[in-house]
């Protein structure tokens, strides 16, 4: 805010400015948050996959089969981007779910037309049968 906005202008234009202001700070404050929360939970993670290697490695030194299993390896995405590309598999999965039932419910309303095309010429069938037996006997 310009000093002359705030010597000439609607007193309310500050309050504005110094709302603007604190929420700014409060988004930034939640952005620093979560990216020290993620810097720790790779950390934890990271943590854990060396007390795992540790164990994995002193067992190996006691024990007598060559028997080496894989540890969980680092991520090879932020954990956010993952739960992006999991959210997006769901998604495909719905879309291909519901395409299989709009499949699904087009077979049947092509079936039952089908059905309904059969029974229609039988009917004309049975009547012109009718009628013609009718026709010999008069």
């Amino acid at each position: 805010m310009t000093s002359e906005e705030f010597w000439k202008d609607d007193p309310q234009l500050f309050v504005s400015y110094r709302t603007s202001f604190i929420n700014k700070k409060k988004r930034e404050k939640e952005e620093k948050d979560y990216i020290c929360w993620l810097q720790g939970l790779y950390i934890h993670q990271g943590n854990g996959l060396i007390i795992g290697s540790l164990k994995q490695f002193i067992g190996n030194m006691f024990s007598k089969s060559k028997d080496q299993t894989n540890l969980g390896t680092y991520p090879k995405k932020p954990y956010t981007e993952l739960e992006k590309d999991e959210i997006n598999k769901n998604k495909e999965q719905k879309t291909k779910n519901s395409n299989k039932y709009n499949e699904f419910q087009n077979s049947l309303v092509y079936f039952g037309t089908l059905k309904q095309q059969f029974l229609d010429r039988q009917r004309q069938k049975k009547g012109e049968w009718i009628n013609g037996k009718s026709r010999n006997k008069h």
